[in-house]
């Protein structure tokens, strides 16, 4: 997949996310951390932490979605 469907992907999953929450989609991740995941395309928990938005706690609570979103191919 390219990086603007990786990128459309991971705004789906967010925005579900989002919902579920009762919060703004920024807050779980903003666009920016969104363009850098589908450019970088982390592999792992470390990459993730590399990637601008992403900390320990958001890595906790959405890494192993995250990375099942980027290693999925369609």
């Amino acid at each position: 997949p390219d990086q603007v469907e990786t990128f459309e992907r991971l705004r789906a999953w967010r925005l579900v996310e989002a919902r579920e929450q009762g919060v703004p989609p920024y807050v779980i991740f903003g666009d920016a951390t969104l363009r850098a995941l589908a450019v970088h395309l982390p592999r792992s928990a470390e990459e993730l932490l590399g990637i601008s938005g992403i900390g320990q706690s958001k890595l906790e609570r959405y890494g192993e979605a995250v990375l099942a979103i980027l290693s999925d191919e369609p």
